[in-house]
């Protein structure tokens, strides 16, 4: 009894504290979404899986723009966790760019896409059946906010990444693939 009671002091400890490393690593992010439930492996998400409308997360601004023309807008900011950052903005699809170590040299750290034009690797795109994700993704813990639900995928390495699908009366109304930022 005595060892029973020892173990569950330590296993209770033990959660609290990766409960308060997972929830630093939300704090710290300017998307409410990105970090949750990062570390739960599920069928379909692989290093493969973080491209939308052939757009790869790490890919250079070059060849984003190579790919998609010149971009309707684009936007340069600073953020404190991230640096120098460069947004272009298409019809559908918005990428997010960091500068990195090599002055003047962005690449693709989050795709945030609205428009059935583009889609994953998988197929799915906005517009797609909540079951639809379901089927290709597998079912990852939900986060319901009243109006909506965003289905989360994440894996570990290379870098800490994930695919989020945003859900509305049960279809995707939008794609986020990112890098976790902190």
């Amino acid at each position: 009894m005595y060892l029973r009671t020892i173990f569950l002091a330590i296993a209770t400890f033990s959660l609290t504290f990766v409960d308060y490393n997972i929830s630093s690593v939300k704090a710290i992010n300017a998307h409410p979404f990105i970090a949750q439930n990062i570390k739960q492996q599920t069928k379909g998400i692989t290093t493969r899986s973080l491209e939308v409308g052939r757009i790869k997360l790490s890919m250079s601004e070059q060849v984003v723009r190579r790919l998609l023309g010149k971009p309707l807008k684009v936007e340069n900011s600073f953020s404190h966790a991230i640096g120098n950052v460069r947004t272009l903005k298409y019809p559908g699809i918005t990428i997010d760019l960091d500068e990195g170590v090599q002055p003047r040299y962005f690449s693709v750290y989050q795709i945030k896409v609205t428009s059935p034009k583009y889609a994953t690797v998988n197929g799915i795109k906005v517009g797609d059946s909540q079951a639809k994700v379901l089927k290709v993704y597998g079912k990852p813990p939900n986060s319901e906010n009243g109006q909506f639900t965003t289905l989360s995928y994440g894996i570990e390495s290379p870098s800490p990444a994930g695919l989020n699908f945003t859900i509305k009366n049960g279809k995707v109304t939008e794609i986020l693939c990112f890098y976790l930022m902190n």
